[in-house]
Order: structure tokens, then C-alpha cells, then sequence
């Protein structure tokens, strides 16, 4: 305990000198002159000044929207830095997601976010508007949670554009990207490609403790060491047109290859009550060759009082993963080697019409997609059983919208409808009993109005979450010599009772939801064939509903002595759960507290820094429970010209993240997993624009849920 304390105090006395240092040599300056926010106006009449300050963040009819042209998030670097400074969005770790929406969206200019790269190849100054959307519509897929909307400026121009980023980092190993961004325009032509390469190597260490109770309780340790290398071949060529009479087309390409090599070392010991403990040590190496194709269609255009959008979509997928293992142990020596083979195709395509109606508008639309998953294993030595299933299904969804304005009161109301026929082969013989069709109404509805000063949105939606193919499949998945994990084709779809509220005055932004979820899909553990020393983690639907509340607020209030830029955000998250658990019942409503606090401080000569703190505290999420992390991220970049830019970053300075470790419950079992990896990351970022102009490529991309479940 005594060394506890130690390091305890020496990292409290680290992170007060570095927030010191950070904040020490902005207030320097906060006597020089300094370009103000655009928030921020100033009036100078006949020497009298007058300063109005205006809420960078509303809410109108659908969502929360936050101004990013003539701010200081402008200047952040790239559209993912920005995200981390919209009320409501959590960023962590290279993920993006709306405060306890779970699956989110992100649109470009109406087009969906299908590679992470593009978030990080958007520049912040191109950036116009973000707008969060916490109650989706009767347009968008009921399993979608909430949607991020980023419009930037329409940029004009002719002639060639490059823009180009480059980056170094080093996290156990040196690593990098290099993204190459290119356009030409002409007239109403825009062509436009993208080259990137990235390369990745990571290292850490996990620990597994695993109980079964019963009879005859038993436990095992499991210790692991892991090294892994990812590449990135990513490519993108495409055209746009616009004609004068306001119509527009265009199509891209884009392909993907990732591969990925690993080699893991793991050490296990097993206890039971009647039998003397058993070791067991294993190497394994795993190679996975991932590609993906996908071609993207759209037409926009006016025709007299109606607007369409028209998008379609073909995607495939392939992945080969060959993993061979040797496993020794007090009954000898085997050798386990596993050949997964798995490939998807998705075919869709969207149709949306929308006009003035009334107060307001109406939109209509349909949508179709037909999708193929197939996956084969191959065990030689018959350890896990061979599996060769196939997962066909056709989504049809036609829905319409009417949005009116009654004075200052803004309506919002959806219908729905979606039939899916979802069906499933095994070794190419169907399944009756594990083929699902769906046919649903959905409605949604919000009002949005003012109370004197203040604005108020309450919606409410009905969806429902299918399973992820990977979840329906029946392949079970070689962990370690103690650990299985397995889908499991006979889950059902999960039905949620959504409401929101979200809340604006001044500065303070509020966002508060509750969910009513049956049928919720949760990882359960069970001994695997009846053998008490190998645990599977398979998922089910849980035979009790799952009641959460979630409240976050936020407040942004802009420039303090035009140098410092404060965005403070705290929540919670509240579930109410019972499960089974060794016999009795228990709670799993332990509440989870998350904190942020971002700085930006503005300096002279086109410098800023910035200091982001972000805290999670420990709570229970269905049937886990989940312990506390935090993390610190600083960083310093520099504007050179209208070309060069430089920025030099930090991820988790005191590399307090790199521990994640949670406890699954079930009936019988729990198993607690913790996870070790490095998470301090040092990068320095150049990047070189010339002439860059906007996209203009209206596409939306159709299925774009399909696509995240392929």
C-alpha cells in the first residue's frame, strides 16, 4: 500500500506540473491582442463598442446543430478533432458514437462514413455545421441510434488540388500513415481519388480469470502476451457531375486491403475441488487477409416542386484468417491449426422524394437490399467442429415524414414500415427453425419549442436491432485452450421504447434519453460441450428487459479573454437489470459517471494547444461490470501558411487507459477479462494543401445498416 500511495502522489504531482505548463503560458499572453471568436462580434460606433455573444450550439426540428465556420473548431486540424468538441459525442480511442445511442451514423454532405480514414481526412476549416441527431426519423434504419450530420462549404474553383497528410507516431513500436488526396474540376466535372497506406504495430498482455459454480466448482488463469502488425492499402477514384439546371450524378470506387499477422503466448492453470491443478502453455500465430470492394451510385435533382435522391450500392467482403497453434500440456503435445474462410455481397439501393406540403414539408421514400454471408471453418484436428453455414436475406423499408411548422412549435412525425426475410443454410440445407421474417411498423414523432428563453425537443421511437451476421453465425471461434466464442443462429431481434429530451439555454446543452429494451442480446459464459474447463462465450437474448437512463449535459461558453476555450461535459449512465447469477437473483444497476473537460488555448503567430481530459467511472453495462479509466491528451500544432500546417500530440500522457478490464455474469459462470495495452501514443502529424476545393459528390449511400451487419 505504501508504494501505491507513492505512485499515486507522483502521478498526481506529473499531471498538475503538466496542466502548469499548458495553462501557464496562455495566460501570458491574454494581454497581447488576439483574433476573436466569429462567435463573438464587435461593433464600434462613434467609441462605443459593443460585444454580442451568440450559443454556437441550437436545436432546431431535428437535431442539435453546432457552428464550426468562424469558430475555433475551425482550426483543430481534422473533422475527428472537431467531433470531440460536439456537445453529446464521445470520441475514444479512434471511435465516434452519440452519448448512450450506441449505434451512430456519420454523413458527409449526405454521404455515409464508410472508412474512418475520410473523418480524419476532412479538414476542420472546410467544415461548416454538425448536426446531431438523437432521435432518428422514419428515413433512416430502426436500428440506427443516433446520426452525425457534417456540412461543409460549397467551394469554388477550377483546375488541379492536393492535399496530402502525413504521420509519425510511436506506441511500442515506430508506426504511420500517409493519406494522398486528389481533385480536378472543370466546369460542372469533378473527378476526384484518394490513396492511403498505414502501418500499425501494437504489443500487450491480458489476464483471464474464469469460475464455474455448481457442483463441482473449478476456476482458470489464463495469462497472454500478444504482438501484432496491421497494414492498409486503401484507394478511392471517382467522378461528379452537375449540370446547370441543378441536377447532379456521380460514382466512386473505392477498395480496401488489410492484412494482419499476430503471434500470442499464453500460460493457463486450472483448480478444481477434486483433482490436482493442470498447466497448460500454447504459441499461436494468426494471419488474416481482409479485402473489400464497394461501388457507389447517386442522382440529386429538382423536378418542378418535388427533390429526389437516388443512391445504390455493391459491396463485397472477403477474409482469410489461418491461425496454427501447439499446445503442451501434462497430457502431451497437439498441434491446432484453424482455416476460416468468410465472404459477403450487398446489393442496394434508396429512393427519397420530398416537396413542400402545407407548414412545412413531406417526404417519401423506399429502400431495398439483398444480401449473401457465408463463412466455412476448417479444424483438422477436429478439437472445435468444422462449420460451413450461409446467411441470405432481403430488406425491403418504405416510410414517409411530415415535418410542419405551427408558429414557434416544430412537428416531426414518421411511419415506417420494413418487411425482412432472413433465411439460413447449414452445409447448403436451409433452416427452417433458424429462419427469422420481420414485418414492422415504426413510428417516430418529436416536437420541438421554446419555453421564454429556453428551447425544448422531445421525441420518441420505436425500433428494433437485429444481430450482426457474425452474431447468427454458428462458428465457433478458438480463443485460447480455455476460451470459445460463438454467434448463435437461433437469436432473435431486440425491441427498444426510445425517448429523448434534449434542453438548451445559453450555454448549457442537456441530452437525456430512456430506453425500454426486451429480447436485449447479451455475451453469456457456459461450459462448452459440457467440459467444465473450457468456457464459451456465446450470445443470447435475455429473458428479462433492461430499463436505461441516460443524461448528459454540456456547456460551451465560447472565448474567455479571447485566448481560452473551455468545453465541459458531464453524464450518466443508468440501467436497471436483474440476471440470474449462482442460484439467486442480482442487480446490475450499478450507475456509470463520464466526464470530459477540453482546453483550447489560442496563441499568437497561428499557435494553439490544447489539454483534453476525459474520465469513466466504474458501472454496469447489461451484464457487465466495467471498471474506471481515465485519460489526458495533449497537444500543440502550428499554421504556417496558406499550405503547411504541424502538429505534434500526446495520446494519454500517463498512459492510465492502457488498462480496460470488466466482469461477465452469468448463470453458472463469470469471467473476468483485463486487458494491457500500451495506450500513450506519440505523433507528429504535416500536412501540405494546395488549391483544395470541396467534394462535390452528393452521394448518400443506400443500406448503409446493411453494410455495418455484412
Amino acid at each position: 500500500m505504501k508504494h501505491i500511495r507513492i505512485i499515486m502522489k507522483d502521478s498526481l504531482l506529473y499531471l498538475l506540473l503538466v496542466f502548469s505548463m499548458v495553462v501557464a503560458l496562455p495566460l501570458e499572453c491574454l494581454s497581447q491582442n488576439h483574433e476573436g471568436d466569429a462567435a463573438n462580434d464587435t461593433i464600434s460606433l462613434k467609441e462605443v463598442v459593443v460585444k454580442a455573444s451568440r450559443p454556437i450550439s441550437e436545436i432546431d426540428g431535428e437535431g442539435m446543430v453546432t457552428t464550426v465556420a468562424g469558430t475555433v473548431l475551425q482550426s483543430l486540424g481534422s473533422a475527428r478533432d472537431v467531433l470531440g468538441y460536439i456537445p453529446g459525442v464521445i470520441t475514444s480511442n479512434g471511435s465516434v458514437e452519440v452519448f448512450g445511442k450506441g449505434a451512430t451514423l456519420i454523413y458527409i454532405n449526405g454521404r455515409k462514413v464508410l472508412n474512418a480514414g475520410d473523418i480524419d481526412r476532412l479538414r476542420s476549416e472546410r467544415i461548416k455545421s454538425i448536426k446531431v441527431i438523437t432521435n432518428p426519423g422514419a428515413r433512416y434504419d430502426s436500428s440506427v441510434g443516433a446520426i452525425i450530420r457534417i456540412s461543409t462549404f460549397r467551394e469554388y474553383g477550377e483546375g488541379f488540388a492536393l492535399d496530402t497528410k502525413t504521420t509519425l507516431g510511436y506506441r511500442d513500436y515506430l508506426q504511420g500513415k500517409e493519406t494522398l488526396w486528389m481533385n480536378y474540376r472543370t466546369g460542372g466535372l469533378d473527378v476526384f481519388g484518394t490513396l492511403e497506406y498505414a502501418n500499425n504495430r501494437q504489443k500487450g498482455h491480458s489476464r483471464n480469470e474464469q469460475n464455474t459454480w455448481g457442483q463441482n466448482p473449478s476456476g482458470t488463469y489464463l495469462s497472454m502476451k500478444a504482438k501484432s502488425r496491421s497494414q492498409l492499402y486503401y484507394g478511392q477514384a471517382g467522378f461528379n457531375y452537375i449540370t446547370a439546371d441543378n441536377h447532379s450524378f456521380g460514382m466512386y470506387y473505392t477498395m480496401a486491403h488489410k492484412p494482419t499477422k499476430s503471434d500470442v503466448d499464453s500460460r493457463s492453470s486450472i483448480f478444481t475441488a477434486n483433482n490436482p491443478e493442470t498447466s497448460t502453455s500454447m504459441s499461436q500465430h494468426k494471419s488474416v487477409r481482409y479485402n473489400e470492394h464497394l461501388v457507389d451510385g447517386y442522382y440529386s435533382g429538382t423536378w418542378g416542386d418535388w427533390s429526389a435522391d437516388i443512391t445504390f450500392d455493391l459491396l463485397w467482403k472477403n477474409n482469410h484468417e489461418d491461425q496454427y497453434g501447439r499446445e503442451i500440456s501434462d497430457r502431451g503435445e497437439q498441434l491446432i491449426d484453424i482455416y476460416d474462410r468468410y465472404t459477403g455481397r450487398l446489393l442496394a439501393g434508396e429512393i427519397n422524394l420530398g416537396r413542400k406540403f402545407w407548414k412545412g414539408s413531406v417526404n417519401l421514400g423506399v429502400s431495398y437490399s439483398n444480401s449473401r454471408r457465408a463463412e466455412e471453418i476448417f479444424n483438422p484436428q477436429q478439437i472445435i467442429e468444422d462449420n460451413d453455414d450461409h446467411v441470405a436475406e432481403d430488406n425491403a423499408g418504405v416510410y414517409a415524414e411530415l415535418n410542419q411548422t405551427f408558429g414557434r412549435l416544430m412537428m416531426r412525425a414518421g411511419l415506417r414500415y420494413e418487411h425482412i426475410d432472413s433465411r439460413y443454410y447449414a452445409y447448403g440445407v436451409k433452416r427452417d427453425d433458424q429462419s427469422r421474417r420481420y414485418d414492422e411498423v415504426l413510428p417516430s414523432l418529436s416536437f420541438t419549442f421554446p419555453v421564454r428563453r429556453t428551447m425544448f425537443q422531445l421525441g420518441y421511437t420505436r425500433s428494433y436491432n437485429r444481430p450482426l451476421y457474425e452474431q447468427l453465425s454458428s462458428t465457433i471461434s478458438y480463443v485460447n485452450q480455455n476460451l470459445y466464442e460463438s454467434g448463435n443462429p437461433h437469436l432473435r431481434s431486440s425491441y427498444s421504447e426510445n425517448v429523448s429530451l434534449n434542453f438548451r439555454w445559453n450555454w448549457l446543452m442537456v441530452m437525456a434519453g430512456y430506453n425500454y429494451i426486451s429480447d436485449i442480446i447479451i455475451t453469456e459464459a457456459s461450459a462448452y460441450e459440457g467440459n467444465a474447463d473450457i468456457t464459451l462465450l456465446r450470445k443470447e437474448n435475455s429473458s428479462r428487459p433492461l430499463h436505461r437512463v441516460q443524461v448528459m449535459a454540456s456547456v460551451m461558453p465560447g472565448f474567455i479573454k479571447d485566448v481560452y476555450y473551455p468545453v465541459v461535459s458531464a453524464g450518466v449512465v443508468a440501467q436497471s437489470y436483474k440476471m440470474a447469477y449462482r442460484g439467486s437473483v442480482i442487480n446490475m444497476n450499478r450507475p456509470m459517471g463520464i466526464v470530459r473537460f477540453n482546453n483550447i488555448f489560442k496563441l499568437p503567430n497561428n499557435y494553439m494547444l490544447r489539454c483534453d481530459m476525459s474520465w469513466r467511472g466504474r458501472g454496469d453495462g447489461e451484464n457487465n461490470a466495467m471498471s474506471a479509466v481515465w485519460q489526458v491528451n495533449v497537444s500543440a500544432q502550428k499554421v504556417f501558411d496558406a499550405h503547411w500546417d504541424v502538429k505534434l500530440s500526446v495520446n494519454d500522457v500517463f498512459n492510465t487507459a492502457r488498462k480496460n478490464k470488466f466482469k461477465i455474469y452469468s448463470e453458472a459462470h463469470d469471467v473476468v477479462l483485463s486487458k494491457y495495452v500500451r495506450s500513450r501514443l506519440f505523433e507528429v502529424t504535416v500536412g501540405y494543401k494546395f488549391n483544395v476545393p470541396k467534394s462535390k459528390y452528393k452521394g448518400k449511400g443506400a443500406a448503409e445498416t446493411e453494410k455495418e451487419r455484412l
